[in-house]
């Protein structure tokens, strides 16, 4: 169920875009809209804000995203130990762009998969605030719009990431929050864990346009 609020500010700056965010997240709505002057902004949950220019077909289309849904089964207790030490030592490497910003106070967004046995995948967890947990993608049924997991509930990238992961190269995929790299081609926001944000070219990395990097890499460390 879509559940947003719009709000009039007279003044739109980095302390009062804060302070609006944590309300946002502390009242769980899906976005704010923001209207400023004579324009009007999205906020969203992982504090995209950009500019919107028709309020009416922004709420339709963001009401009619399917979003994934988790559901939890069984470990099968097979060994990770080579690909979760994969797992840390990209952790490691990004760190200090993943932890540069907290949202919200405690918070940390951004995502590293690794593929593991059976095409499933090493991932970072929902509503993280430390980098260290992890929980294990078993399968993404796109059909039924299902992530299934061993552990906890996965990033809301992981429908992106099992369709990327779909490209037999890739073996890690990075994504870093609000962090771009202008080398490479930018593609539409769309909410994370949607069908629209999972239809992306998994041929190479890419930026998502007020959202963050995605890096891909092959399985000798080389970007895709």
């Amino acid at each position: 169920m879509l559940n947003y609020k719009k709000i009039v500010l007279n003044e739109l700056n980095e302390e009062i875009i804060n302070k609006k965010y944590k309300e946002l997240l502390n009242n769980r709505w899906s976005f704010l809209i923001i209207k400023n002057k004579d324009k009007e902004y999205a906020l969203t949950k992982e504090k995209s804000i950009f500019l919107i220019n028709n309020e009416k077909a922004f709420v339709q289309t963001a009401g009619n995203d399917i979003y994934y849904k988790t559901i939890f089964i069984e470990n099968d207790k097979k060994a990770l130990d080579k690909d979760l030490k994969i797992y840390y030592n990209y952790i490691n490497k990004y760190k200090s762009l993943m932890t540069k910003q907290v949202y919200g106070e405690k918070y940390l967004f951004g995502s590293i998969a690794v593929r593991t046995h059976n095409n499933s995948f090493i991932t970072t967890i929902r509503g993280k605030e430390d980098l260290k947990d992890y929980t294990i993608v078993k399968d993404v049924d796109h059909n039924t719009h299902l992530v299934k997991v061993i552990g906890k509930k996965a990033t809301l990238n992981a429908p992106l990431m099992a369709k990327l992961l779909e490209n037999k190269k890739v073996k890690v995929i990075v994504h870093i929050n609000h962090y771009f790299d202008n080398k490479l081609p930018y593609y539409e926001y769309a909410f994370p864990g949607t069908i629209r944000d999972s239809i992306r070219n998994k041929n190479s990395s890419f930026n998502i346009r007020y959202h963050g990097v995605v890096y891909l890499f092959d399985k000798d460390n080389n970007i895709l």
